[in-house]
């Protein structure tokens, strides 16, 4: 029992450390301890062993997502391209669809199998000449640029190419374009619920009196600024280097069987014709060291909170919860979307809990004589619930990327992240019950 209550508190603290701005790693850390004093675990083996191999799992396997995506970022940054980008998309559209343009994007990156890692640090030089342009509070950043990422994309879509959609296949026998009606309409229906949410909020911020306010890192150049919009490279050769990079990734992953090494192929390609085209715009050298410093400082600070959830699922009392709730005696669907939803909650990880959850009772869920397609898209829509929690990775890296508070933007991030996919969810266990796939 003091274990279970060493758990709660430690997530509680967690969470109170990182909205009063203390640095991830120091929070990760004390927050760890908390667990390991109260669950009686050996001190040395839960920090050498537990934290640590959850830290270098993740800092391995991500390692080239990250300071490649950050590099690129960068390389699109300091050469005017994304800005060049941004005003290309607000001289066609216009300002006012901002948002709009944010979600079609993140959409269409994400669906061609772009992982949200690189995903941020693409999309945030871009947003912010967007933002400004459109004066809209950096607060909002984080949540809009996760909410399709982290829901549509990552959950309910059928076909995308994300590792919570692929895991229901090798339980169930299913494909990634398990029941299609159900996860169409409940991803166009993300889509709209976050376009009205996040159209709301910007309104609501501007009756506030909030507005864009750039970070000491952000160099922006004012779309209204005619001289320094000139002097950016062409719309055609800014756009080229990330219709490149979607097209190639597509193109690798029919080549080769591990996913990650065709992000990586592309994302290399990506940058060298970026280099190519910008090279008489930029201080190479500088640029890429720029751009790796900060993938390594969000790389190490997200790999903090991953070390973190490796203890939580090593102690003694974190086992007990998951056995608790997978012992619960209620309907299949109810209790895959009450137990999958309180493991990520707790680990911060979508497709950890989903894992859990799949691996203990995913015979007993085919047994019930549900379609397994069902099951493949109502499992995989429950792990995109209160996984976002603020310690989850996505949540986590999109802050460190924009360099803002978990106090000024988890508010938007809670609303897109966690009570929208929840809504899509029994949405999508309404047309179960009507007969639909």
């Amino acid at each position: 029992m003091l274990g279970i209550i060493g758990i709660v508190v430690a997530l509680a603290l967690l969470i109170f450390l990182i909205f009063k701005g203390w640095h991830m790693g120091v929070v990760a850390l004390i927050s760890s301890l908390v667990i390991v004093l109260t669950s009686g675990m050996d001190i040395w083996p839960a920090f050498a062993e537990s934290f640590a191999v959850s830290f270098k799992d993740f800092a391995g396997t991500w390692f080239l997502m990250f300071t490649l995506g950050a590099i690129f970022g960068k390389i699109m940054e300091d050469s005017g391209a994304s800005v060049s980008i941004a005003n290309a998309i607000v001289r066609a559209v216009g300002k006012k669809r901002v948002i709009l343009i944010v979600l079609l994007t993140t959409l269409v990156l994400s669906y061609g199998g772009i992982g949200v890692f690189i995903i941020a640090f693409t999309m945030y030089p871009i947003c912010m000449a967007l933002f400004k342009e459109a004066d809209l509070p950096k607060s909002i950043f984080p949540g809009l640029l996760l909410a399709i990422p982290a829901t549509i994309t990552m959950s309910f879509a059928p076909g995308v190419p994300a590792v919570q959609n692929m895991i229901p296949t090798e339980t169930f026998g299913t494909t990634i374009y398990a029941a299609p009606v159900i996860g169409t309409v409940t991803s166009v229906a993300i889509f709209v619920m976050d376009y009205a949410f996040y159209t709301w909020a910007a309104k609501r911020c501007a009756a506030k009196g909030e507005h864009f306010v750039a970070g000491p890192d952000d160099h922006i150049i004012d779309l209204n600024d005619a001289e320094a919009v000139k002097n950016l490279p062409s719309p055609l050769a800014s756009f080229l280097p990330i219709i490149v990079l979607i097209g190639s990734i597509f193109i690798f992953m029919q080549l080769v069987s591990v996913s990650n090494y065709a992000v990586v192929l592309g994302m290399v390609l990506a940058i060298v014709l970026a280099l190519i085209l910008f090279h008489d715009r930029l201080k190479i050298r500088d640029a890429m060291g720029a751009g790796m410093n900060s993938g390594l400082n969000a790389l190490m600070v997200t790999s903090m909170i991953m070390g973190f959830g490796g203890v939580v699922q090593a102690s003694p009392a974190f086992q007990s919860c998951v056995n608790w709730l997978l012992s619960l005696q209620m309907n299949p669907i109810l209790m895959a979307f009450f137990s999958i939803n309180v493991i990520c909650m707790i680990t911060g990880s979508s497709s950890g809990g989903l894992n859990i959850f799949l691996n203990t009772l995913g015979d007993y869920m085919l047994s019930t004589g549900i379609n397994p397609q069902i099951l493949h898209r109502l499992c995989c829509a429950a792990s995109a619930g209160l996984d976002a929690m603020p310690h989850a990775s996505g949540v986590v890296l999109a802050n460190s990327v924009a360099k803002t508070e978990m106090k000024n933007t988890y508010k938007y991030t809670f609303v897109s992240q966690c009570i929208i996919p929840i809504i899509a969810f029994w949405l999508g266990t309404l047309l179960y019950s009507l007969g639909l796939c």
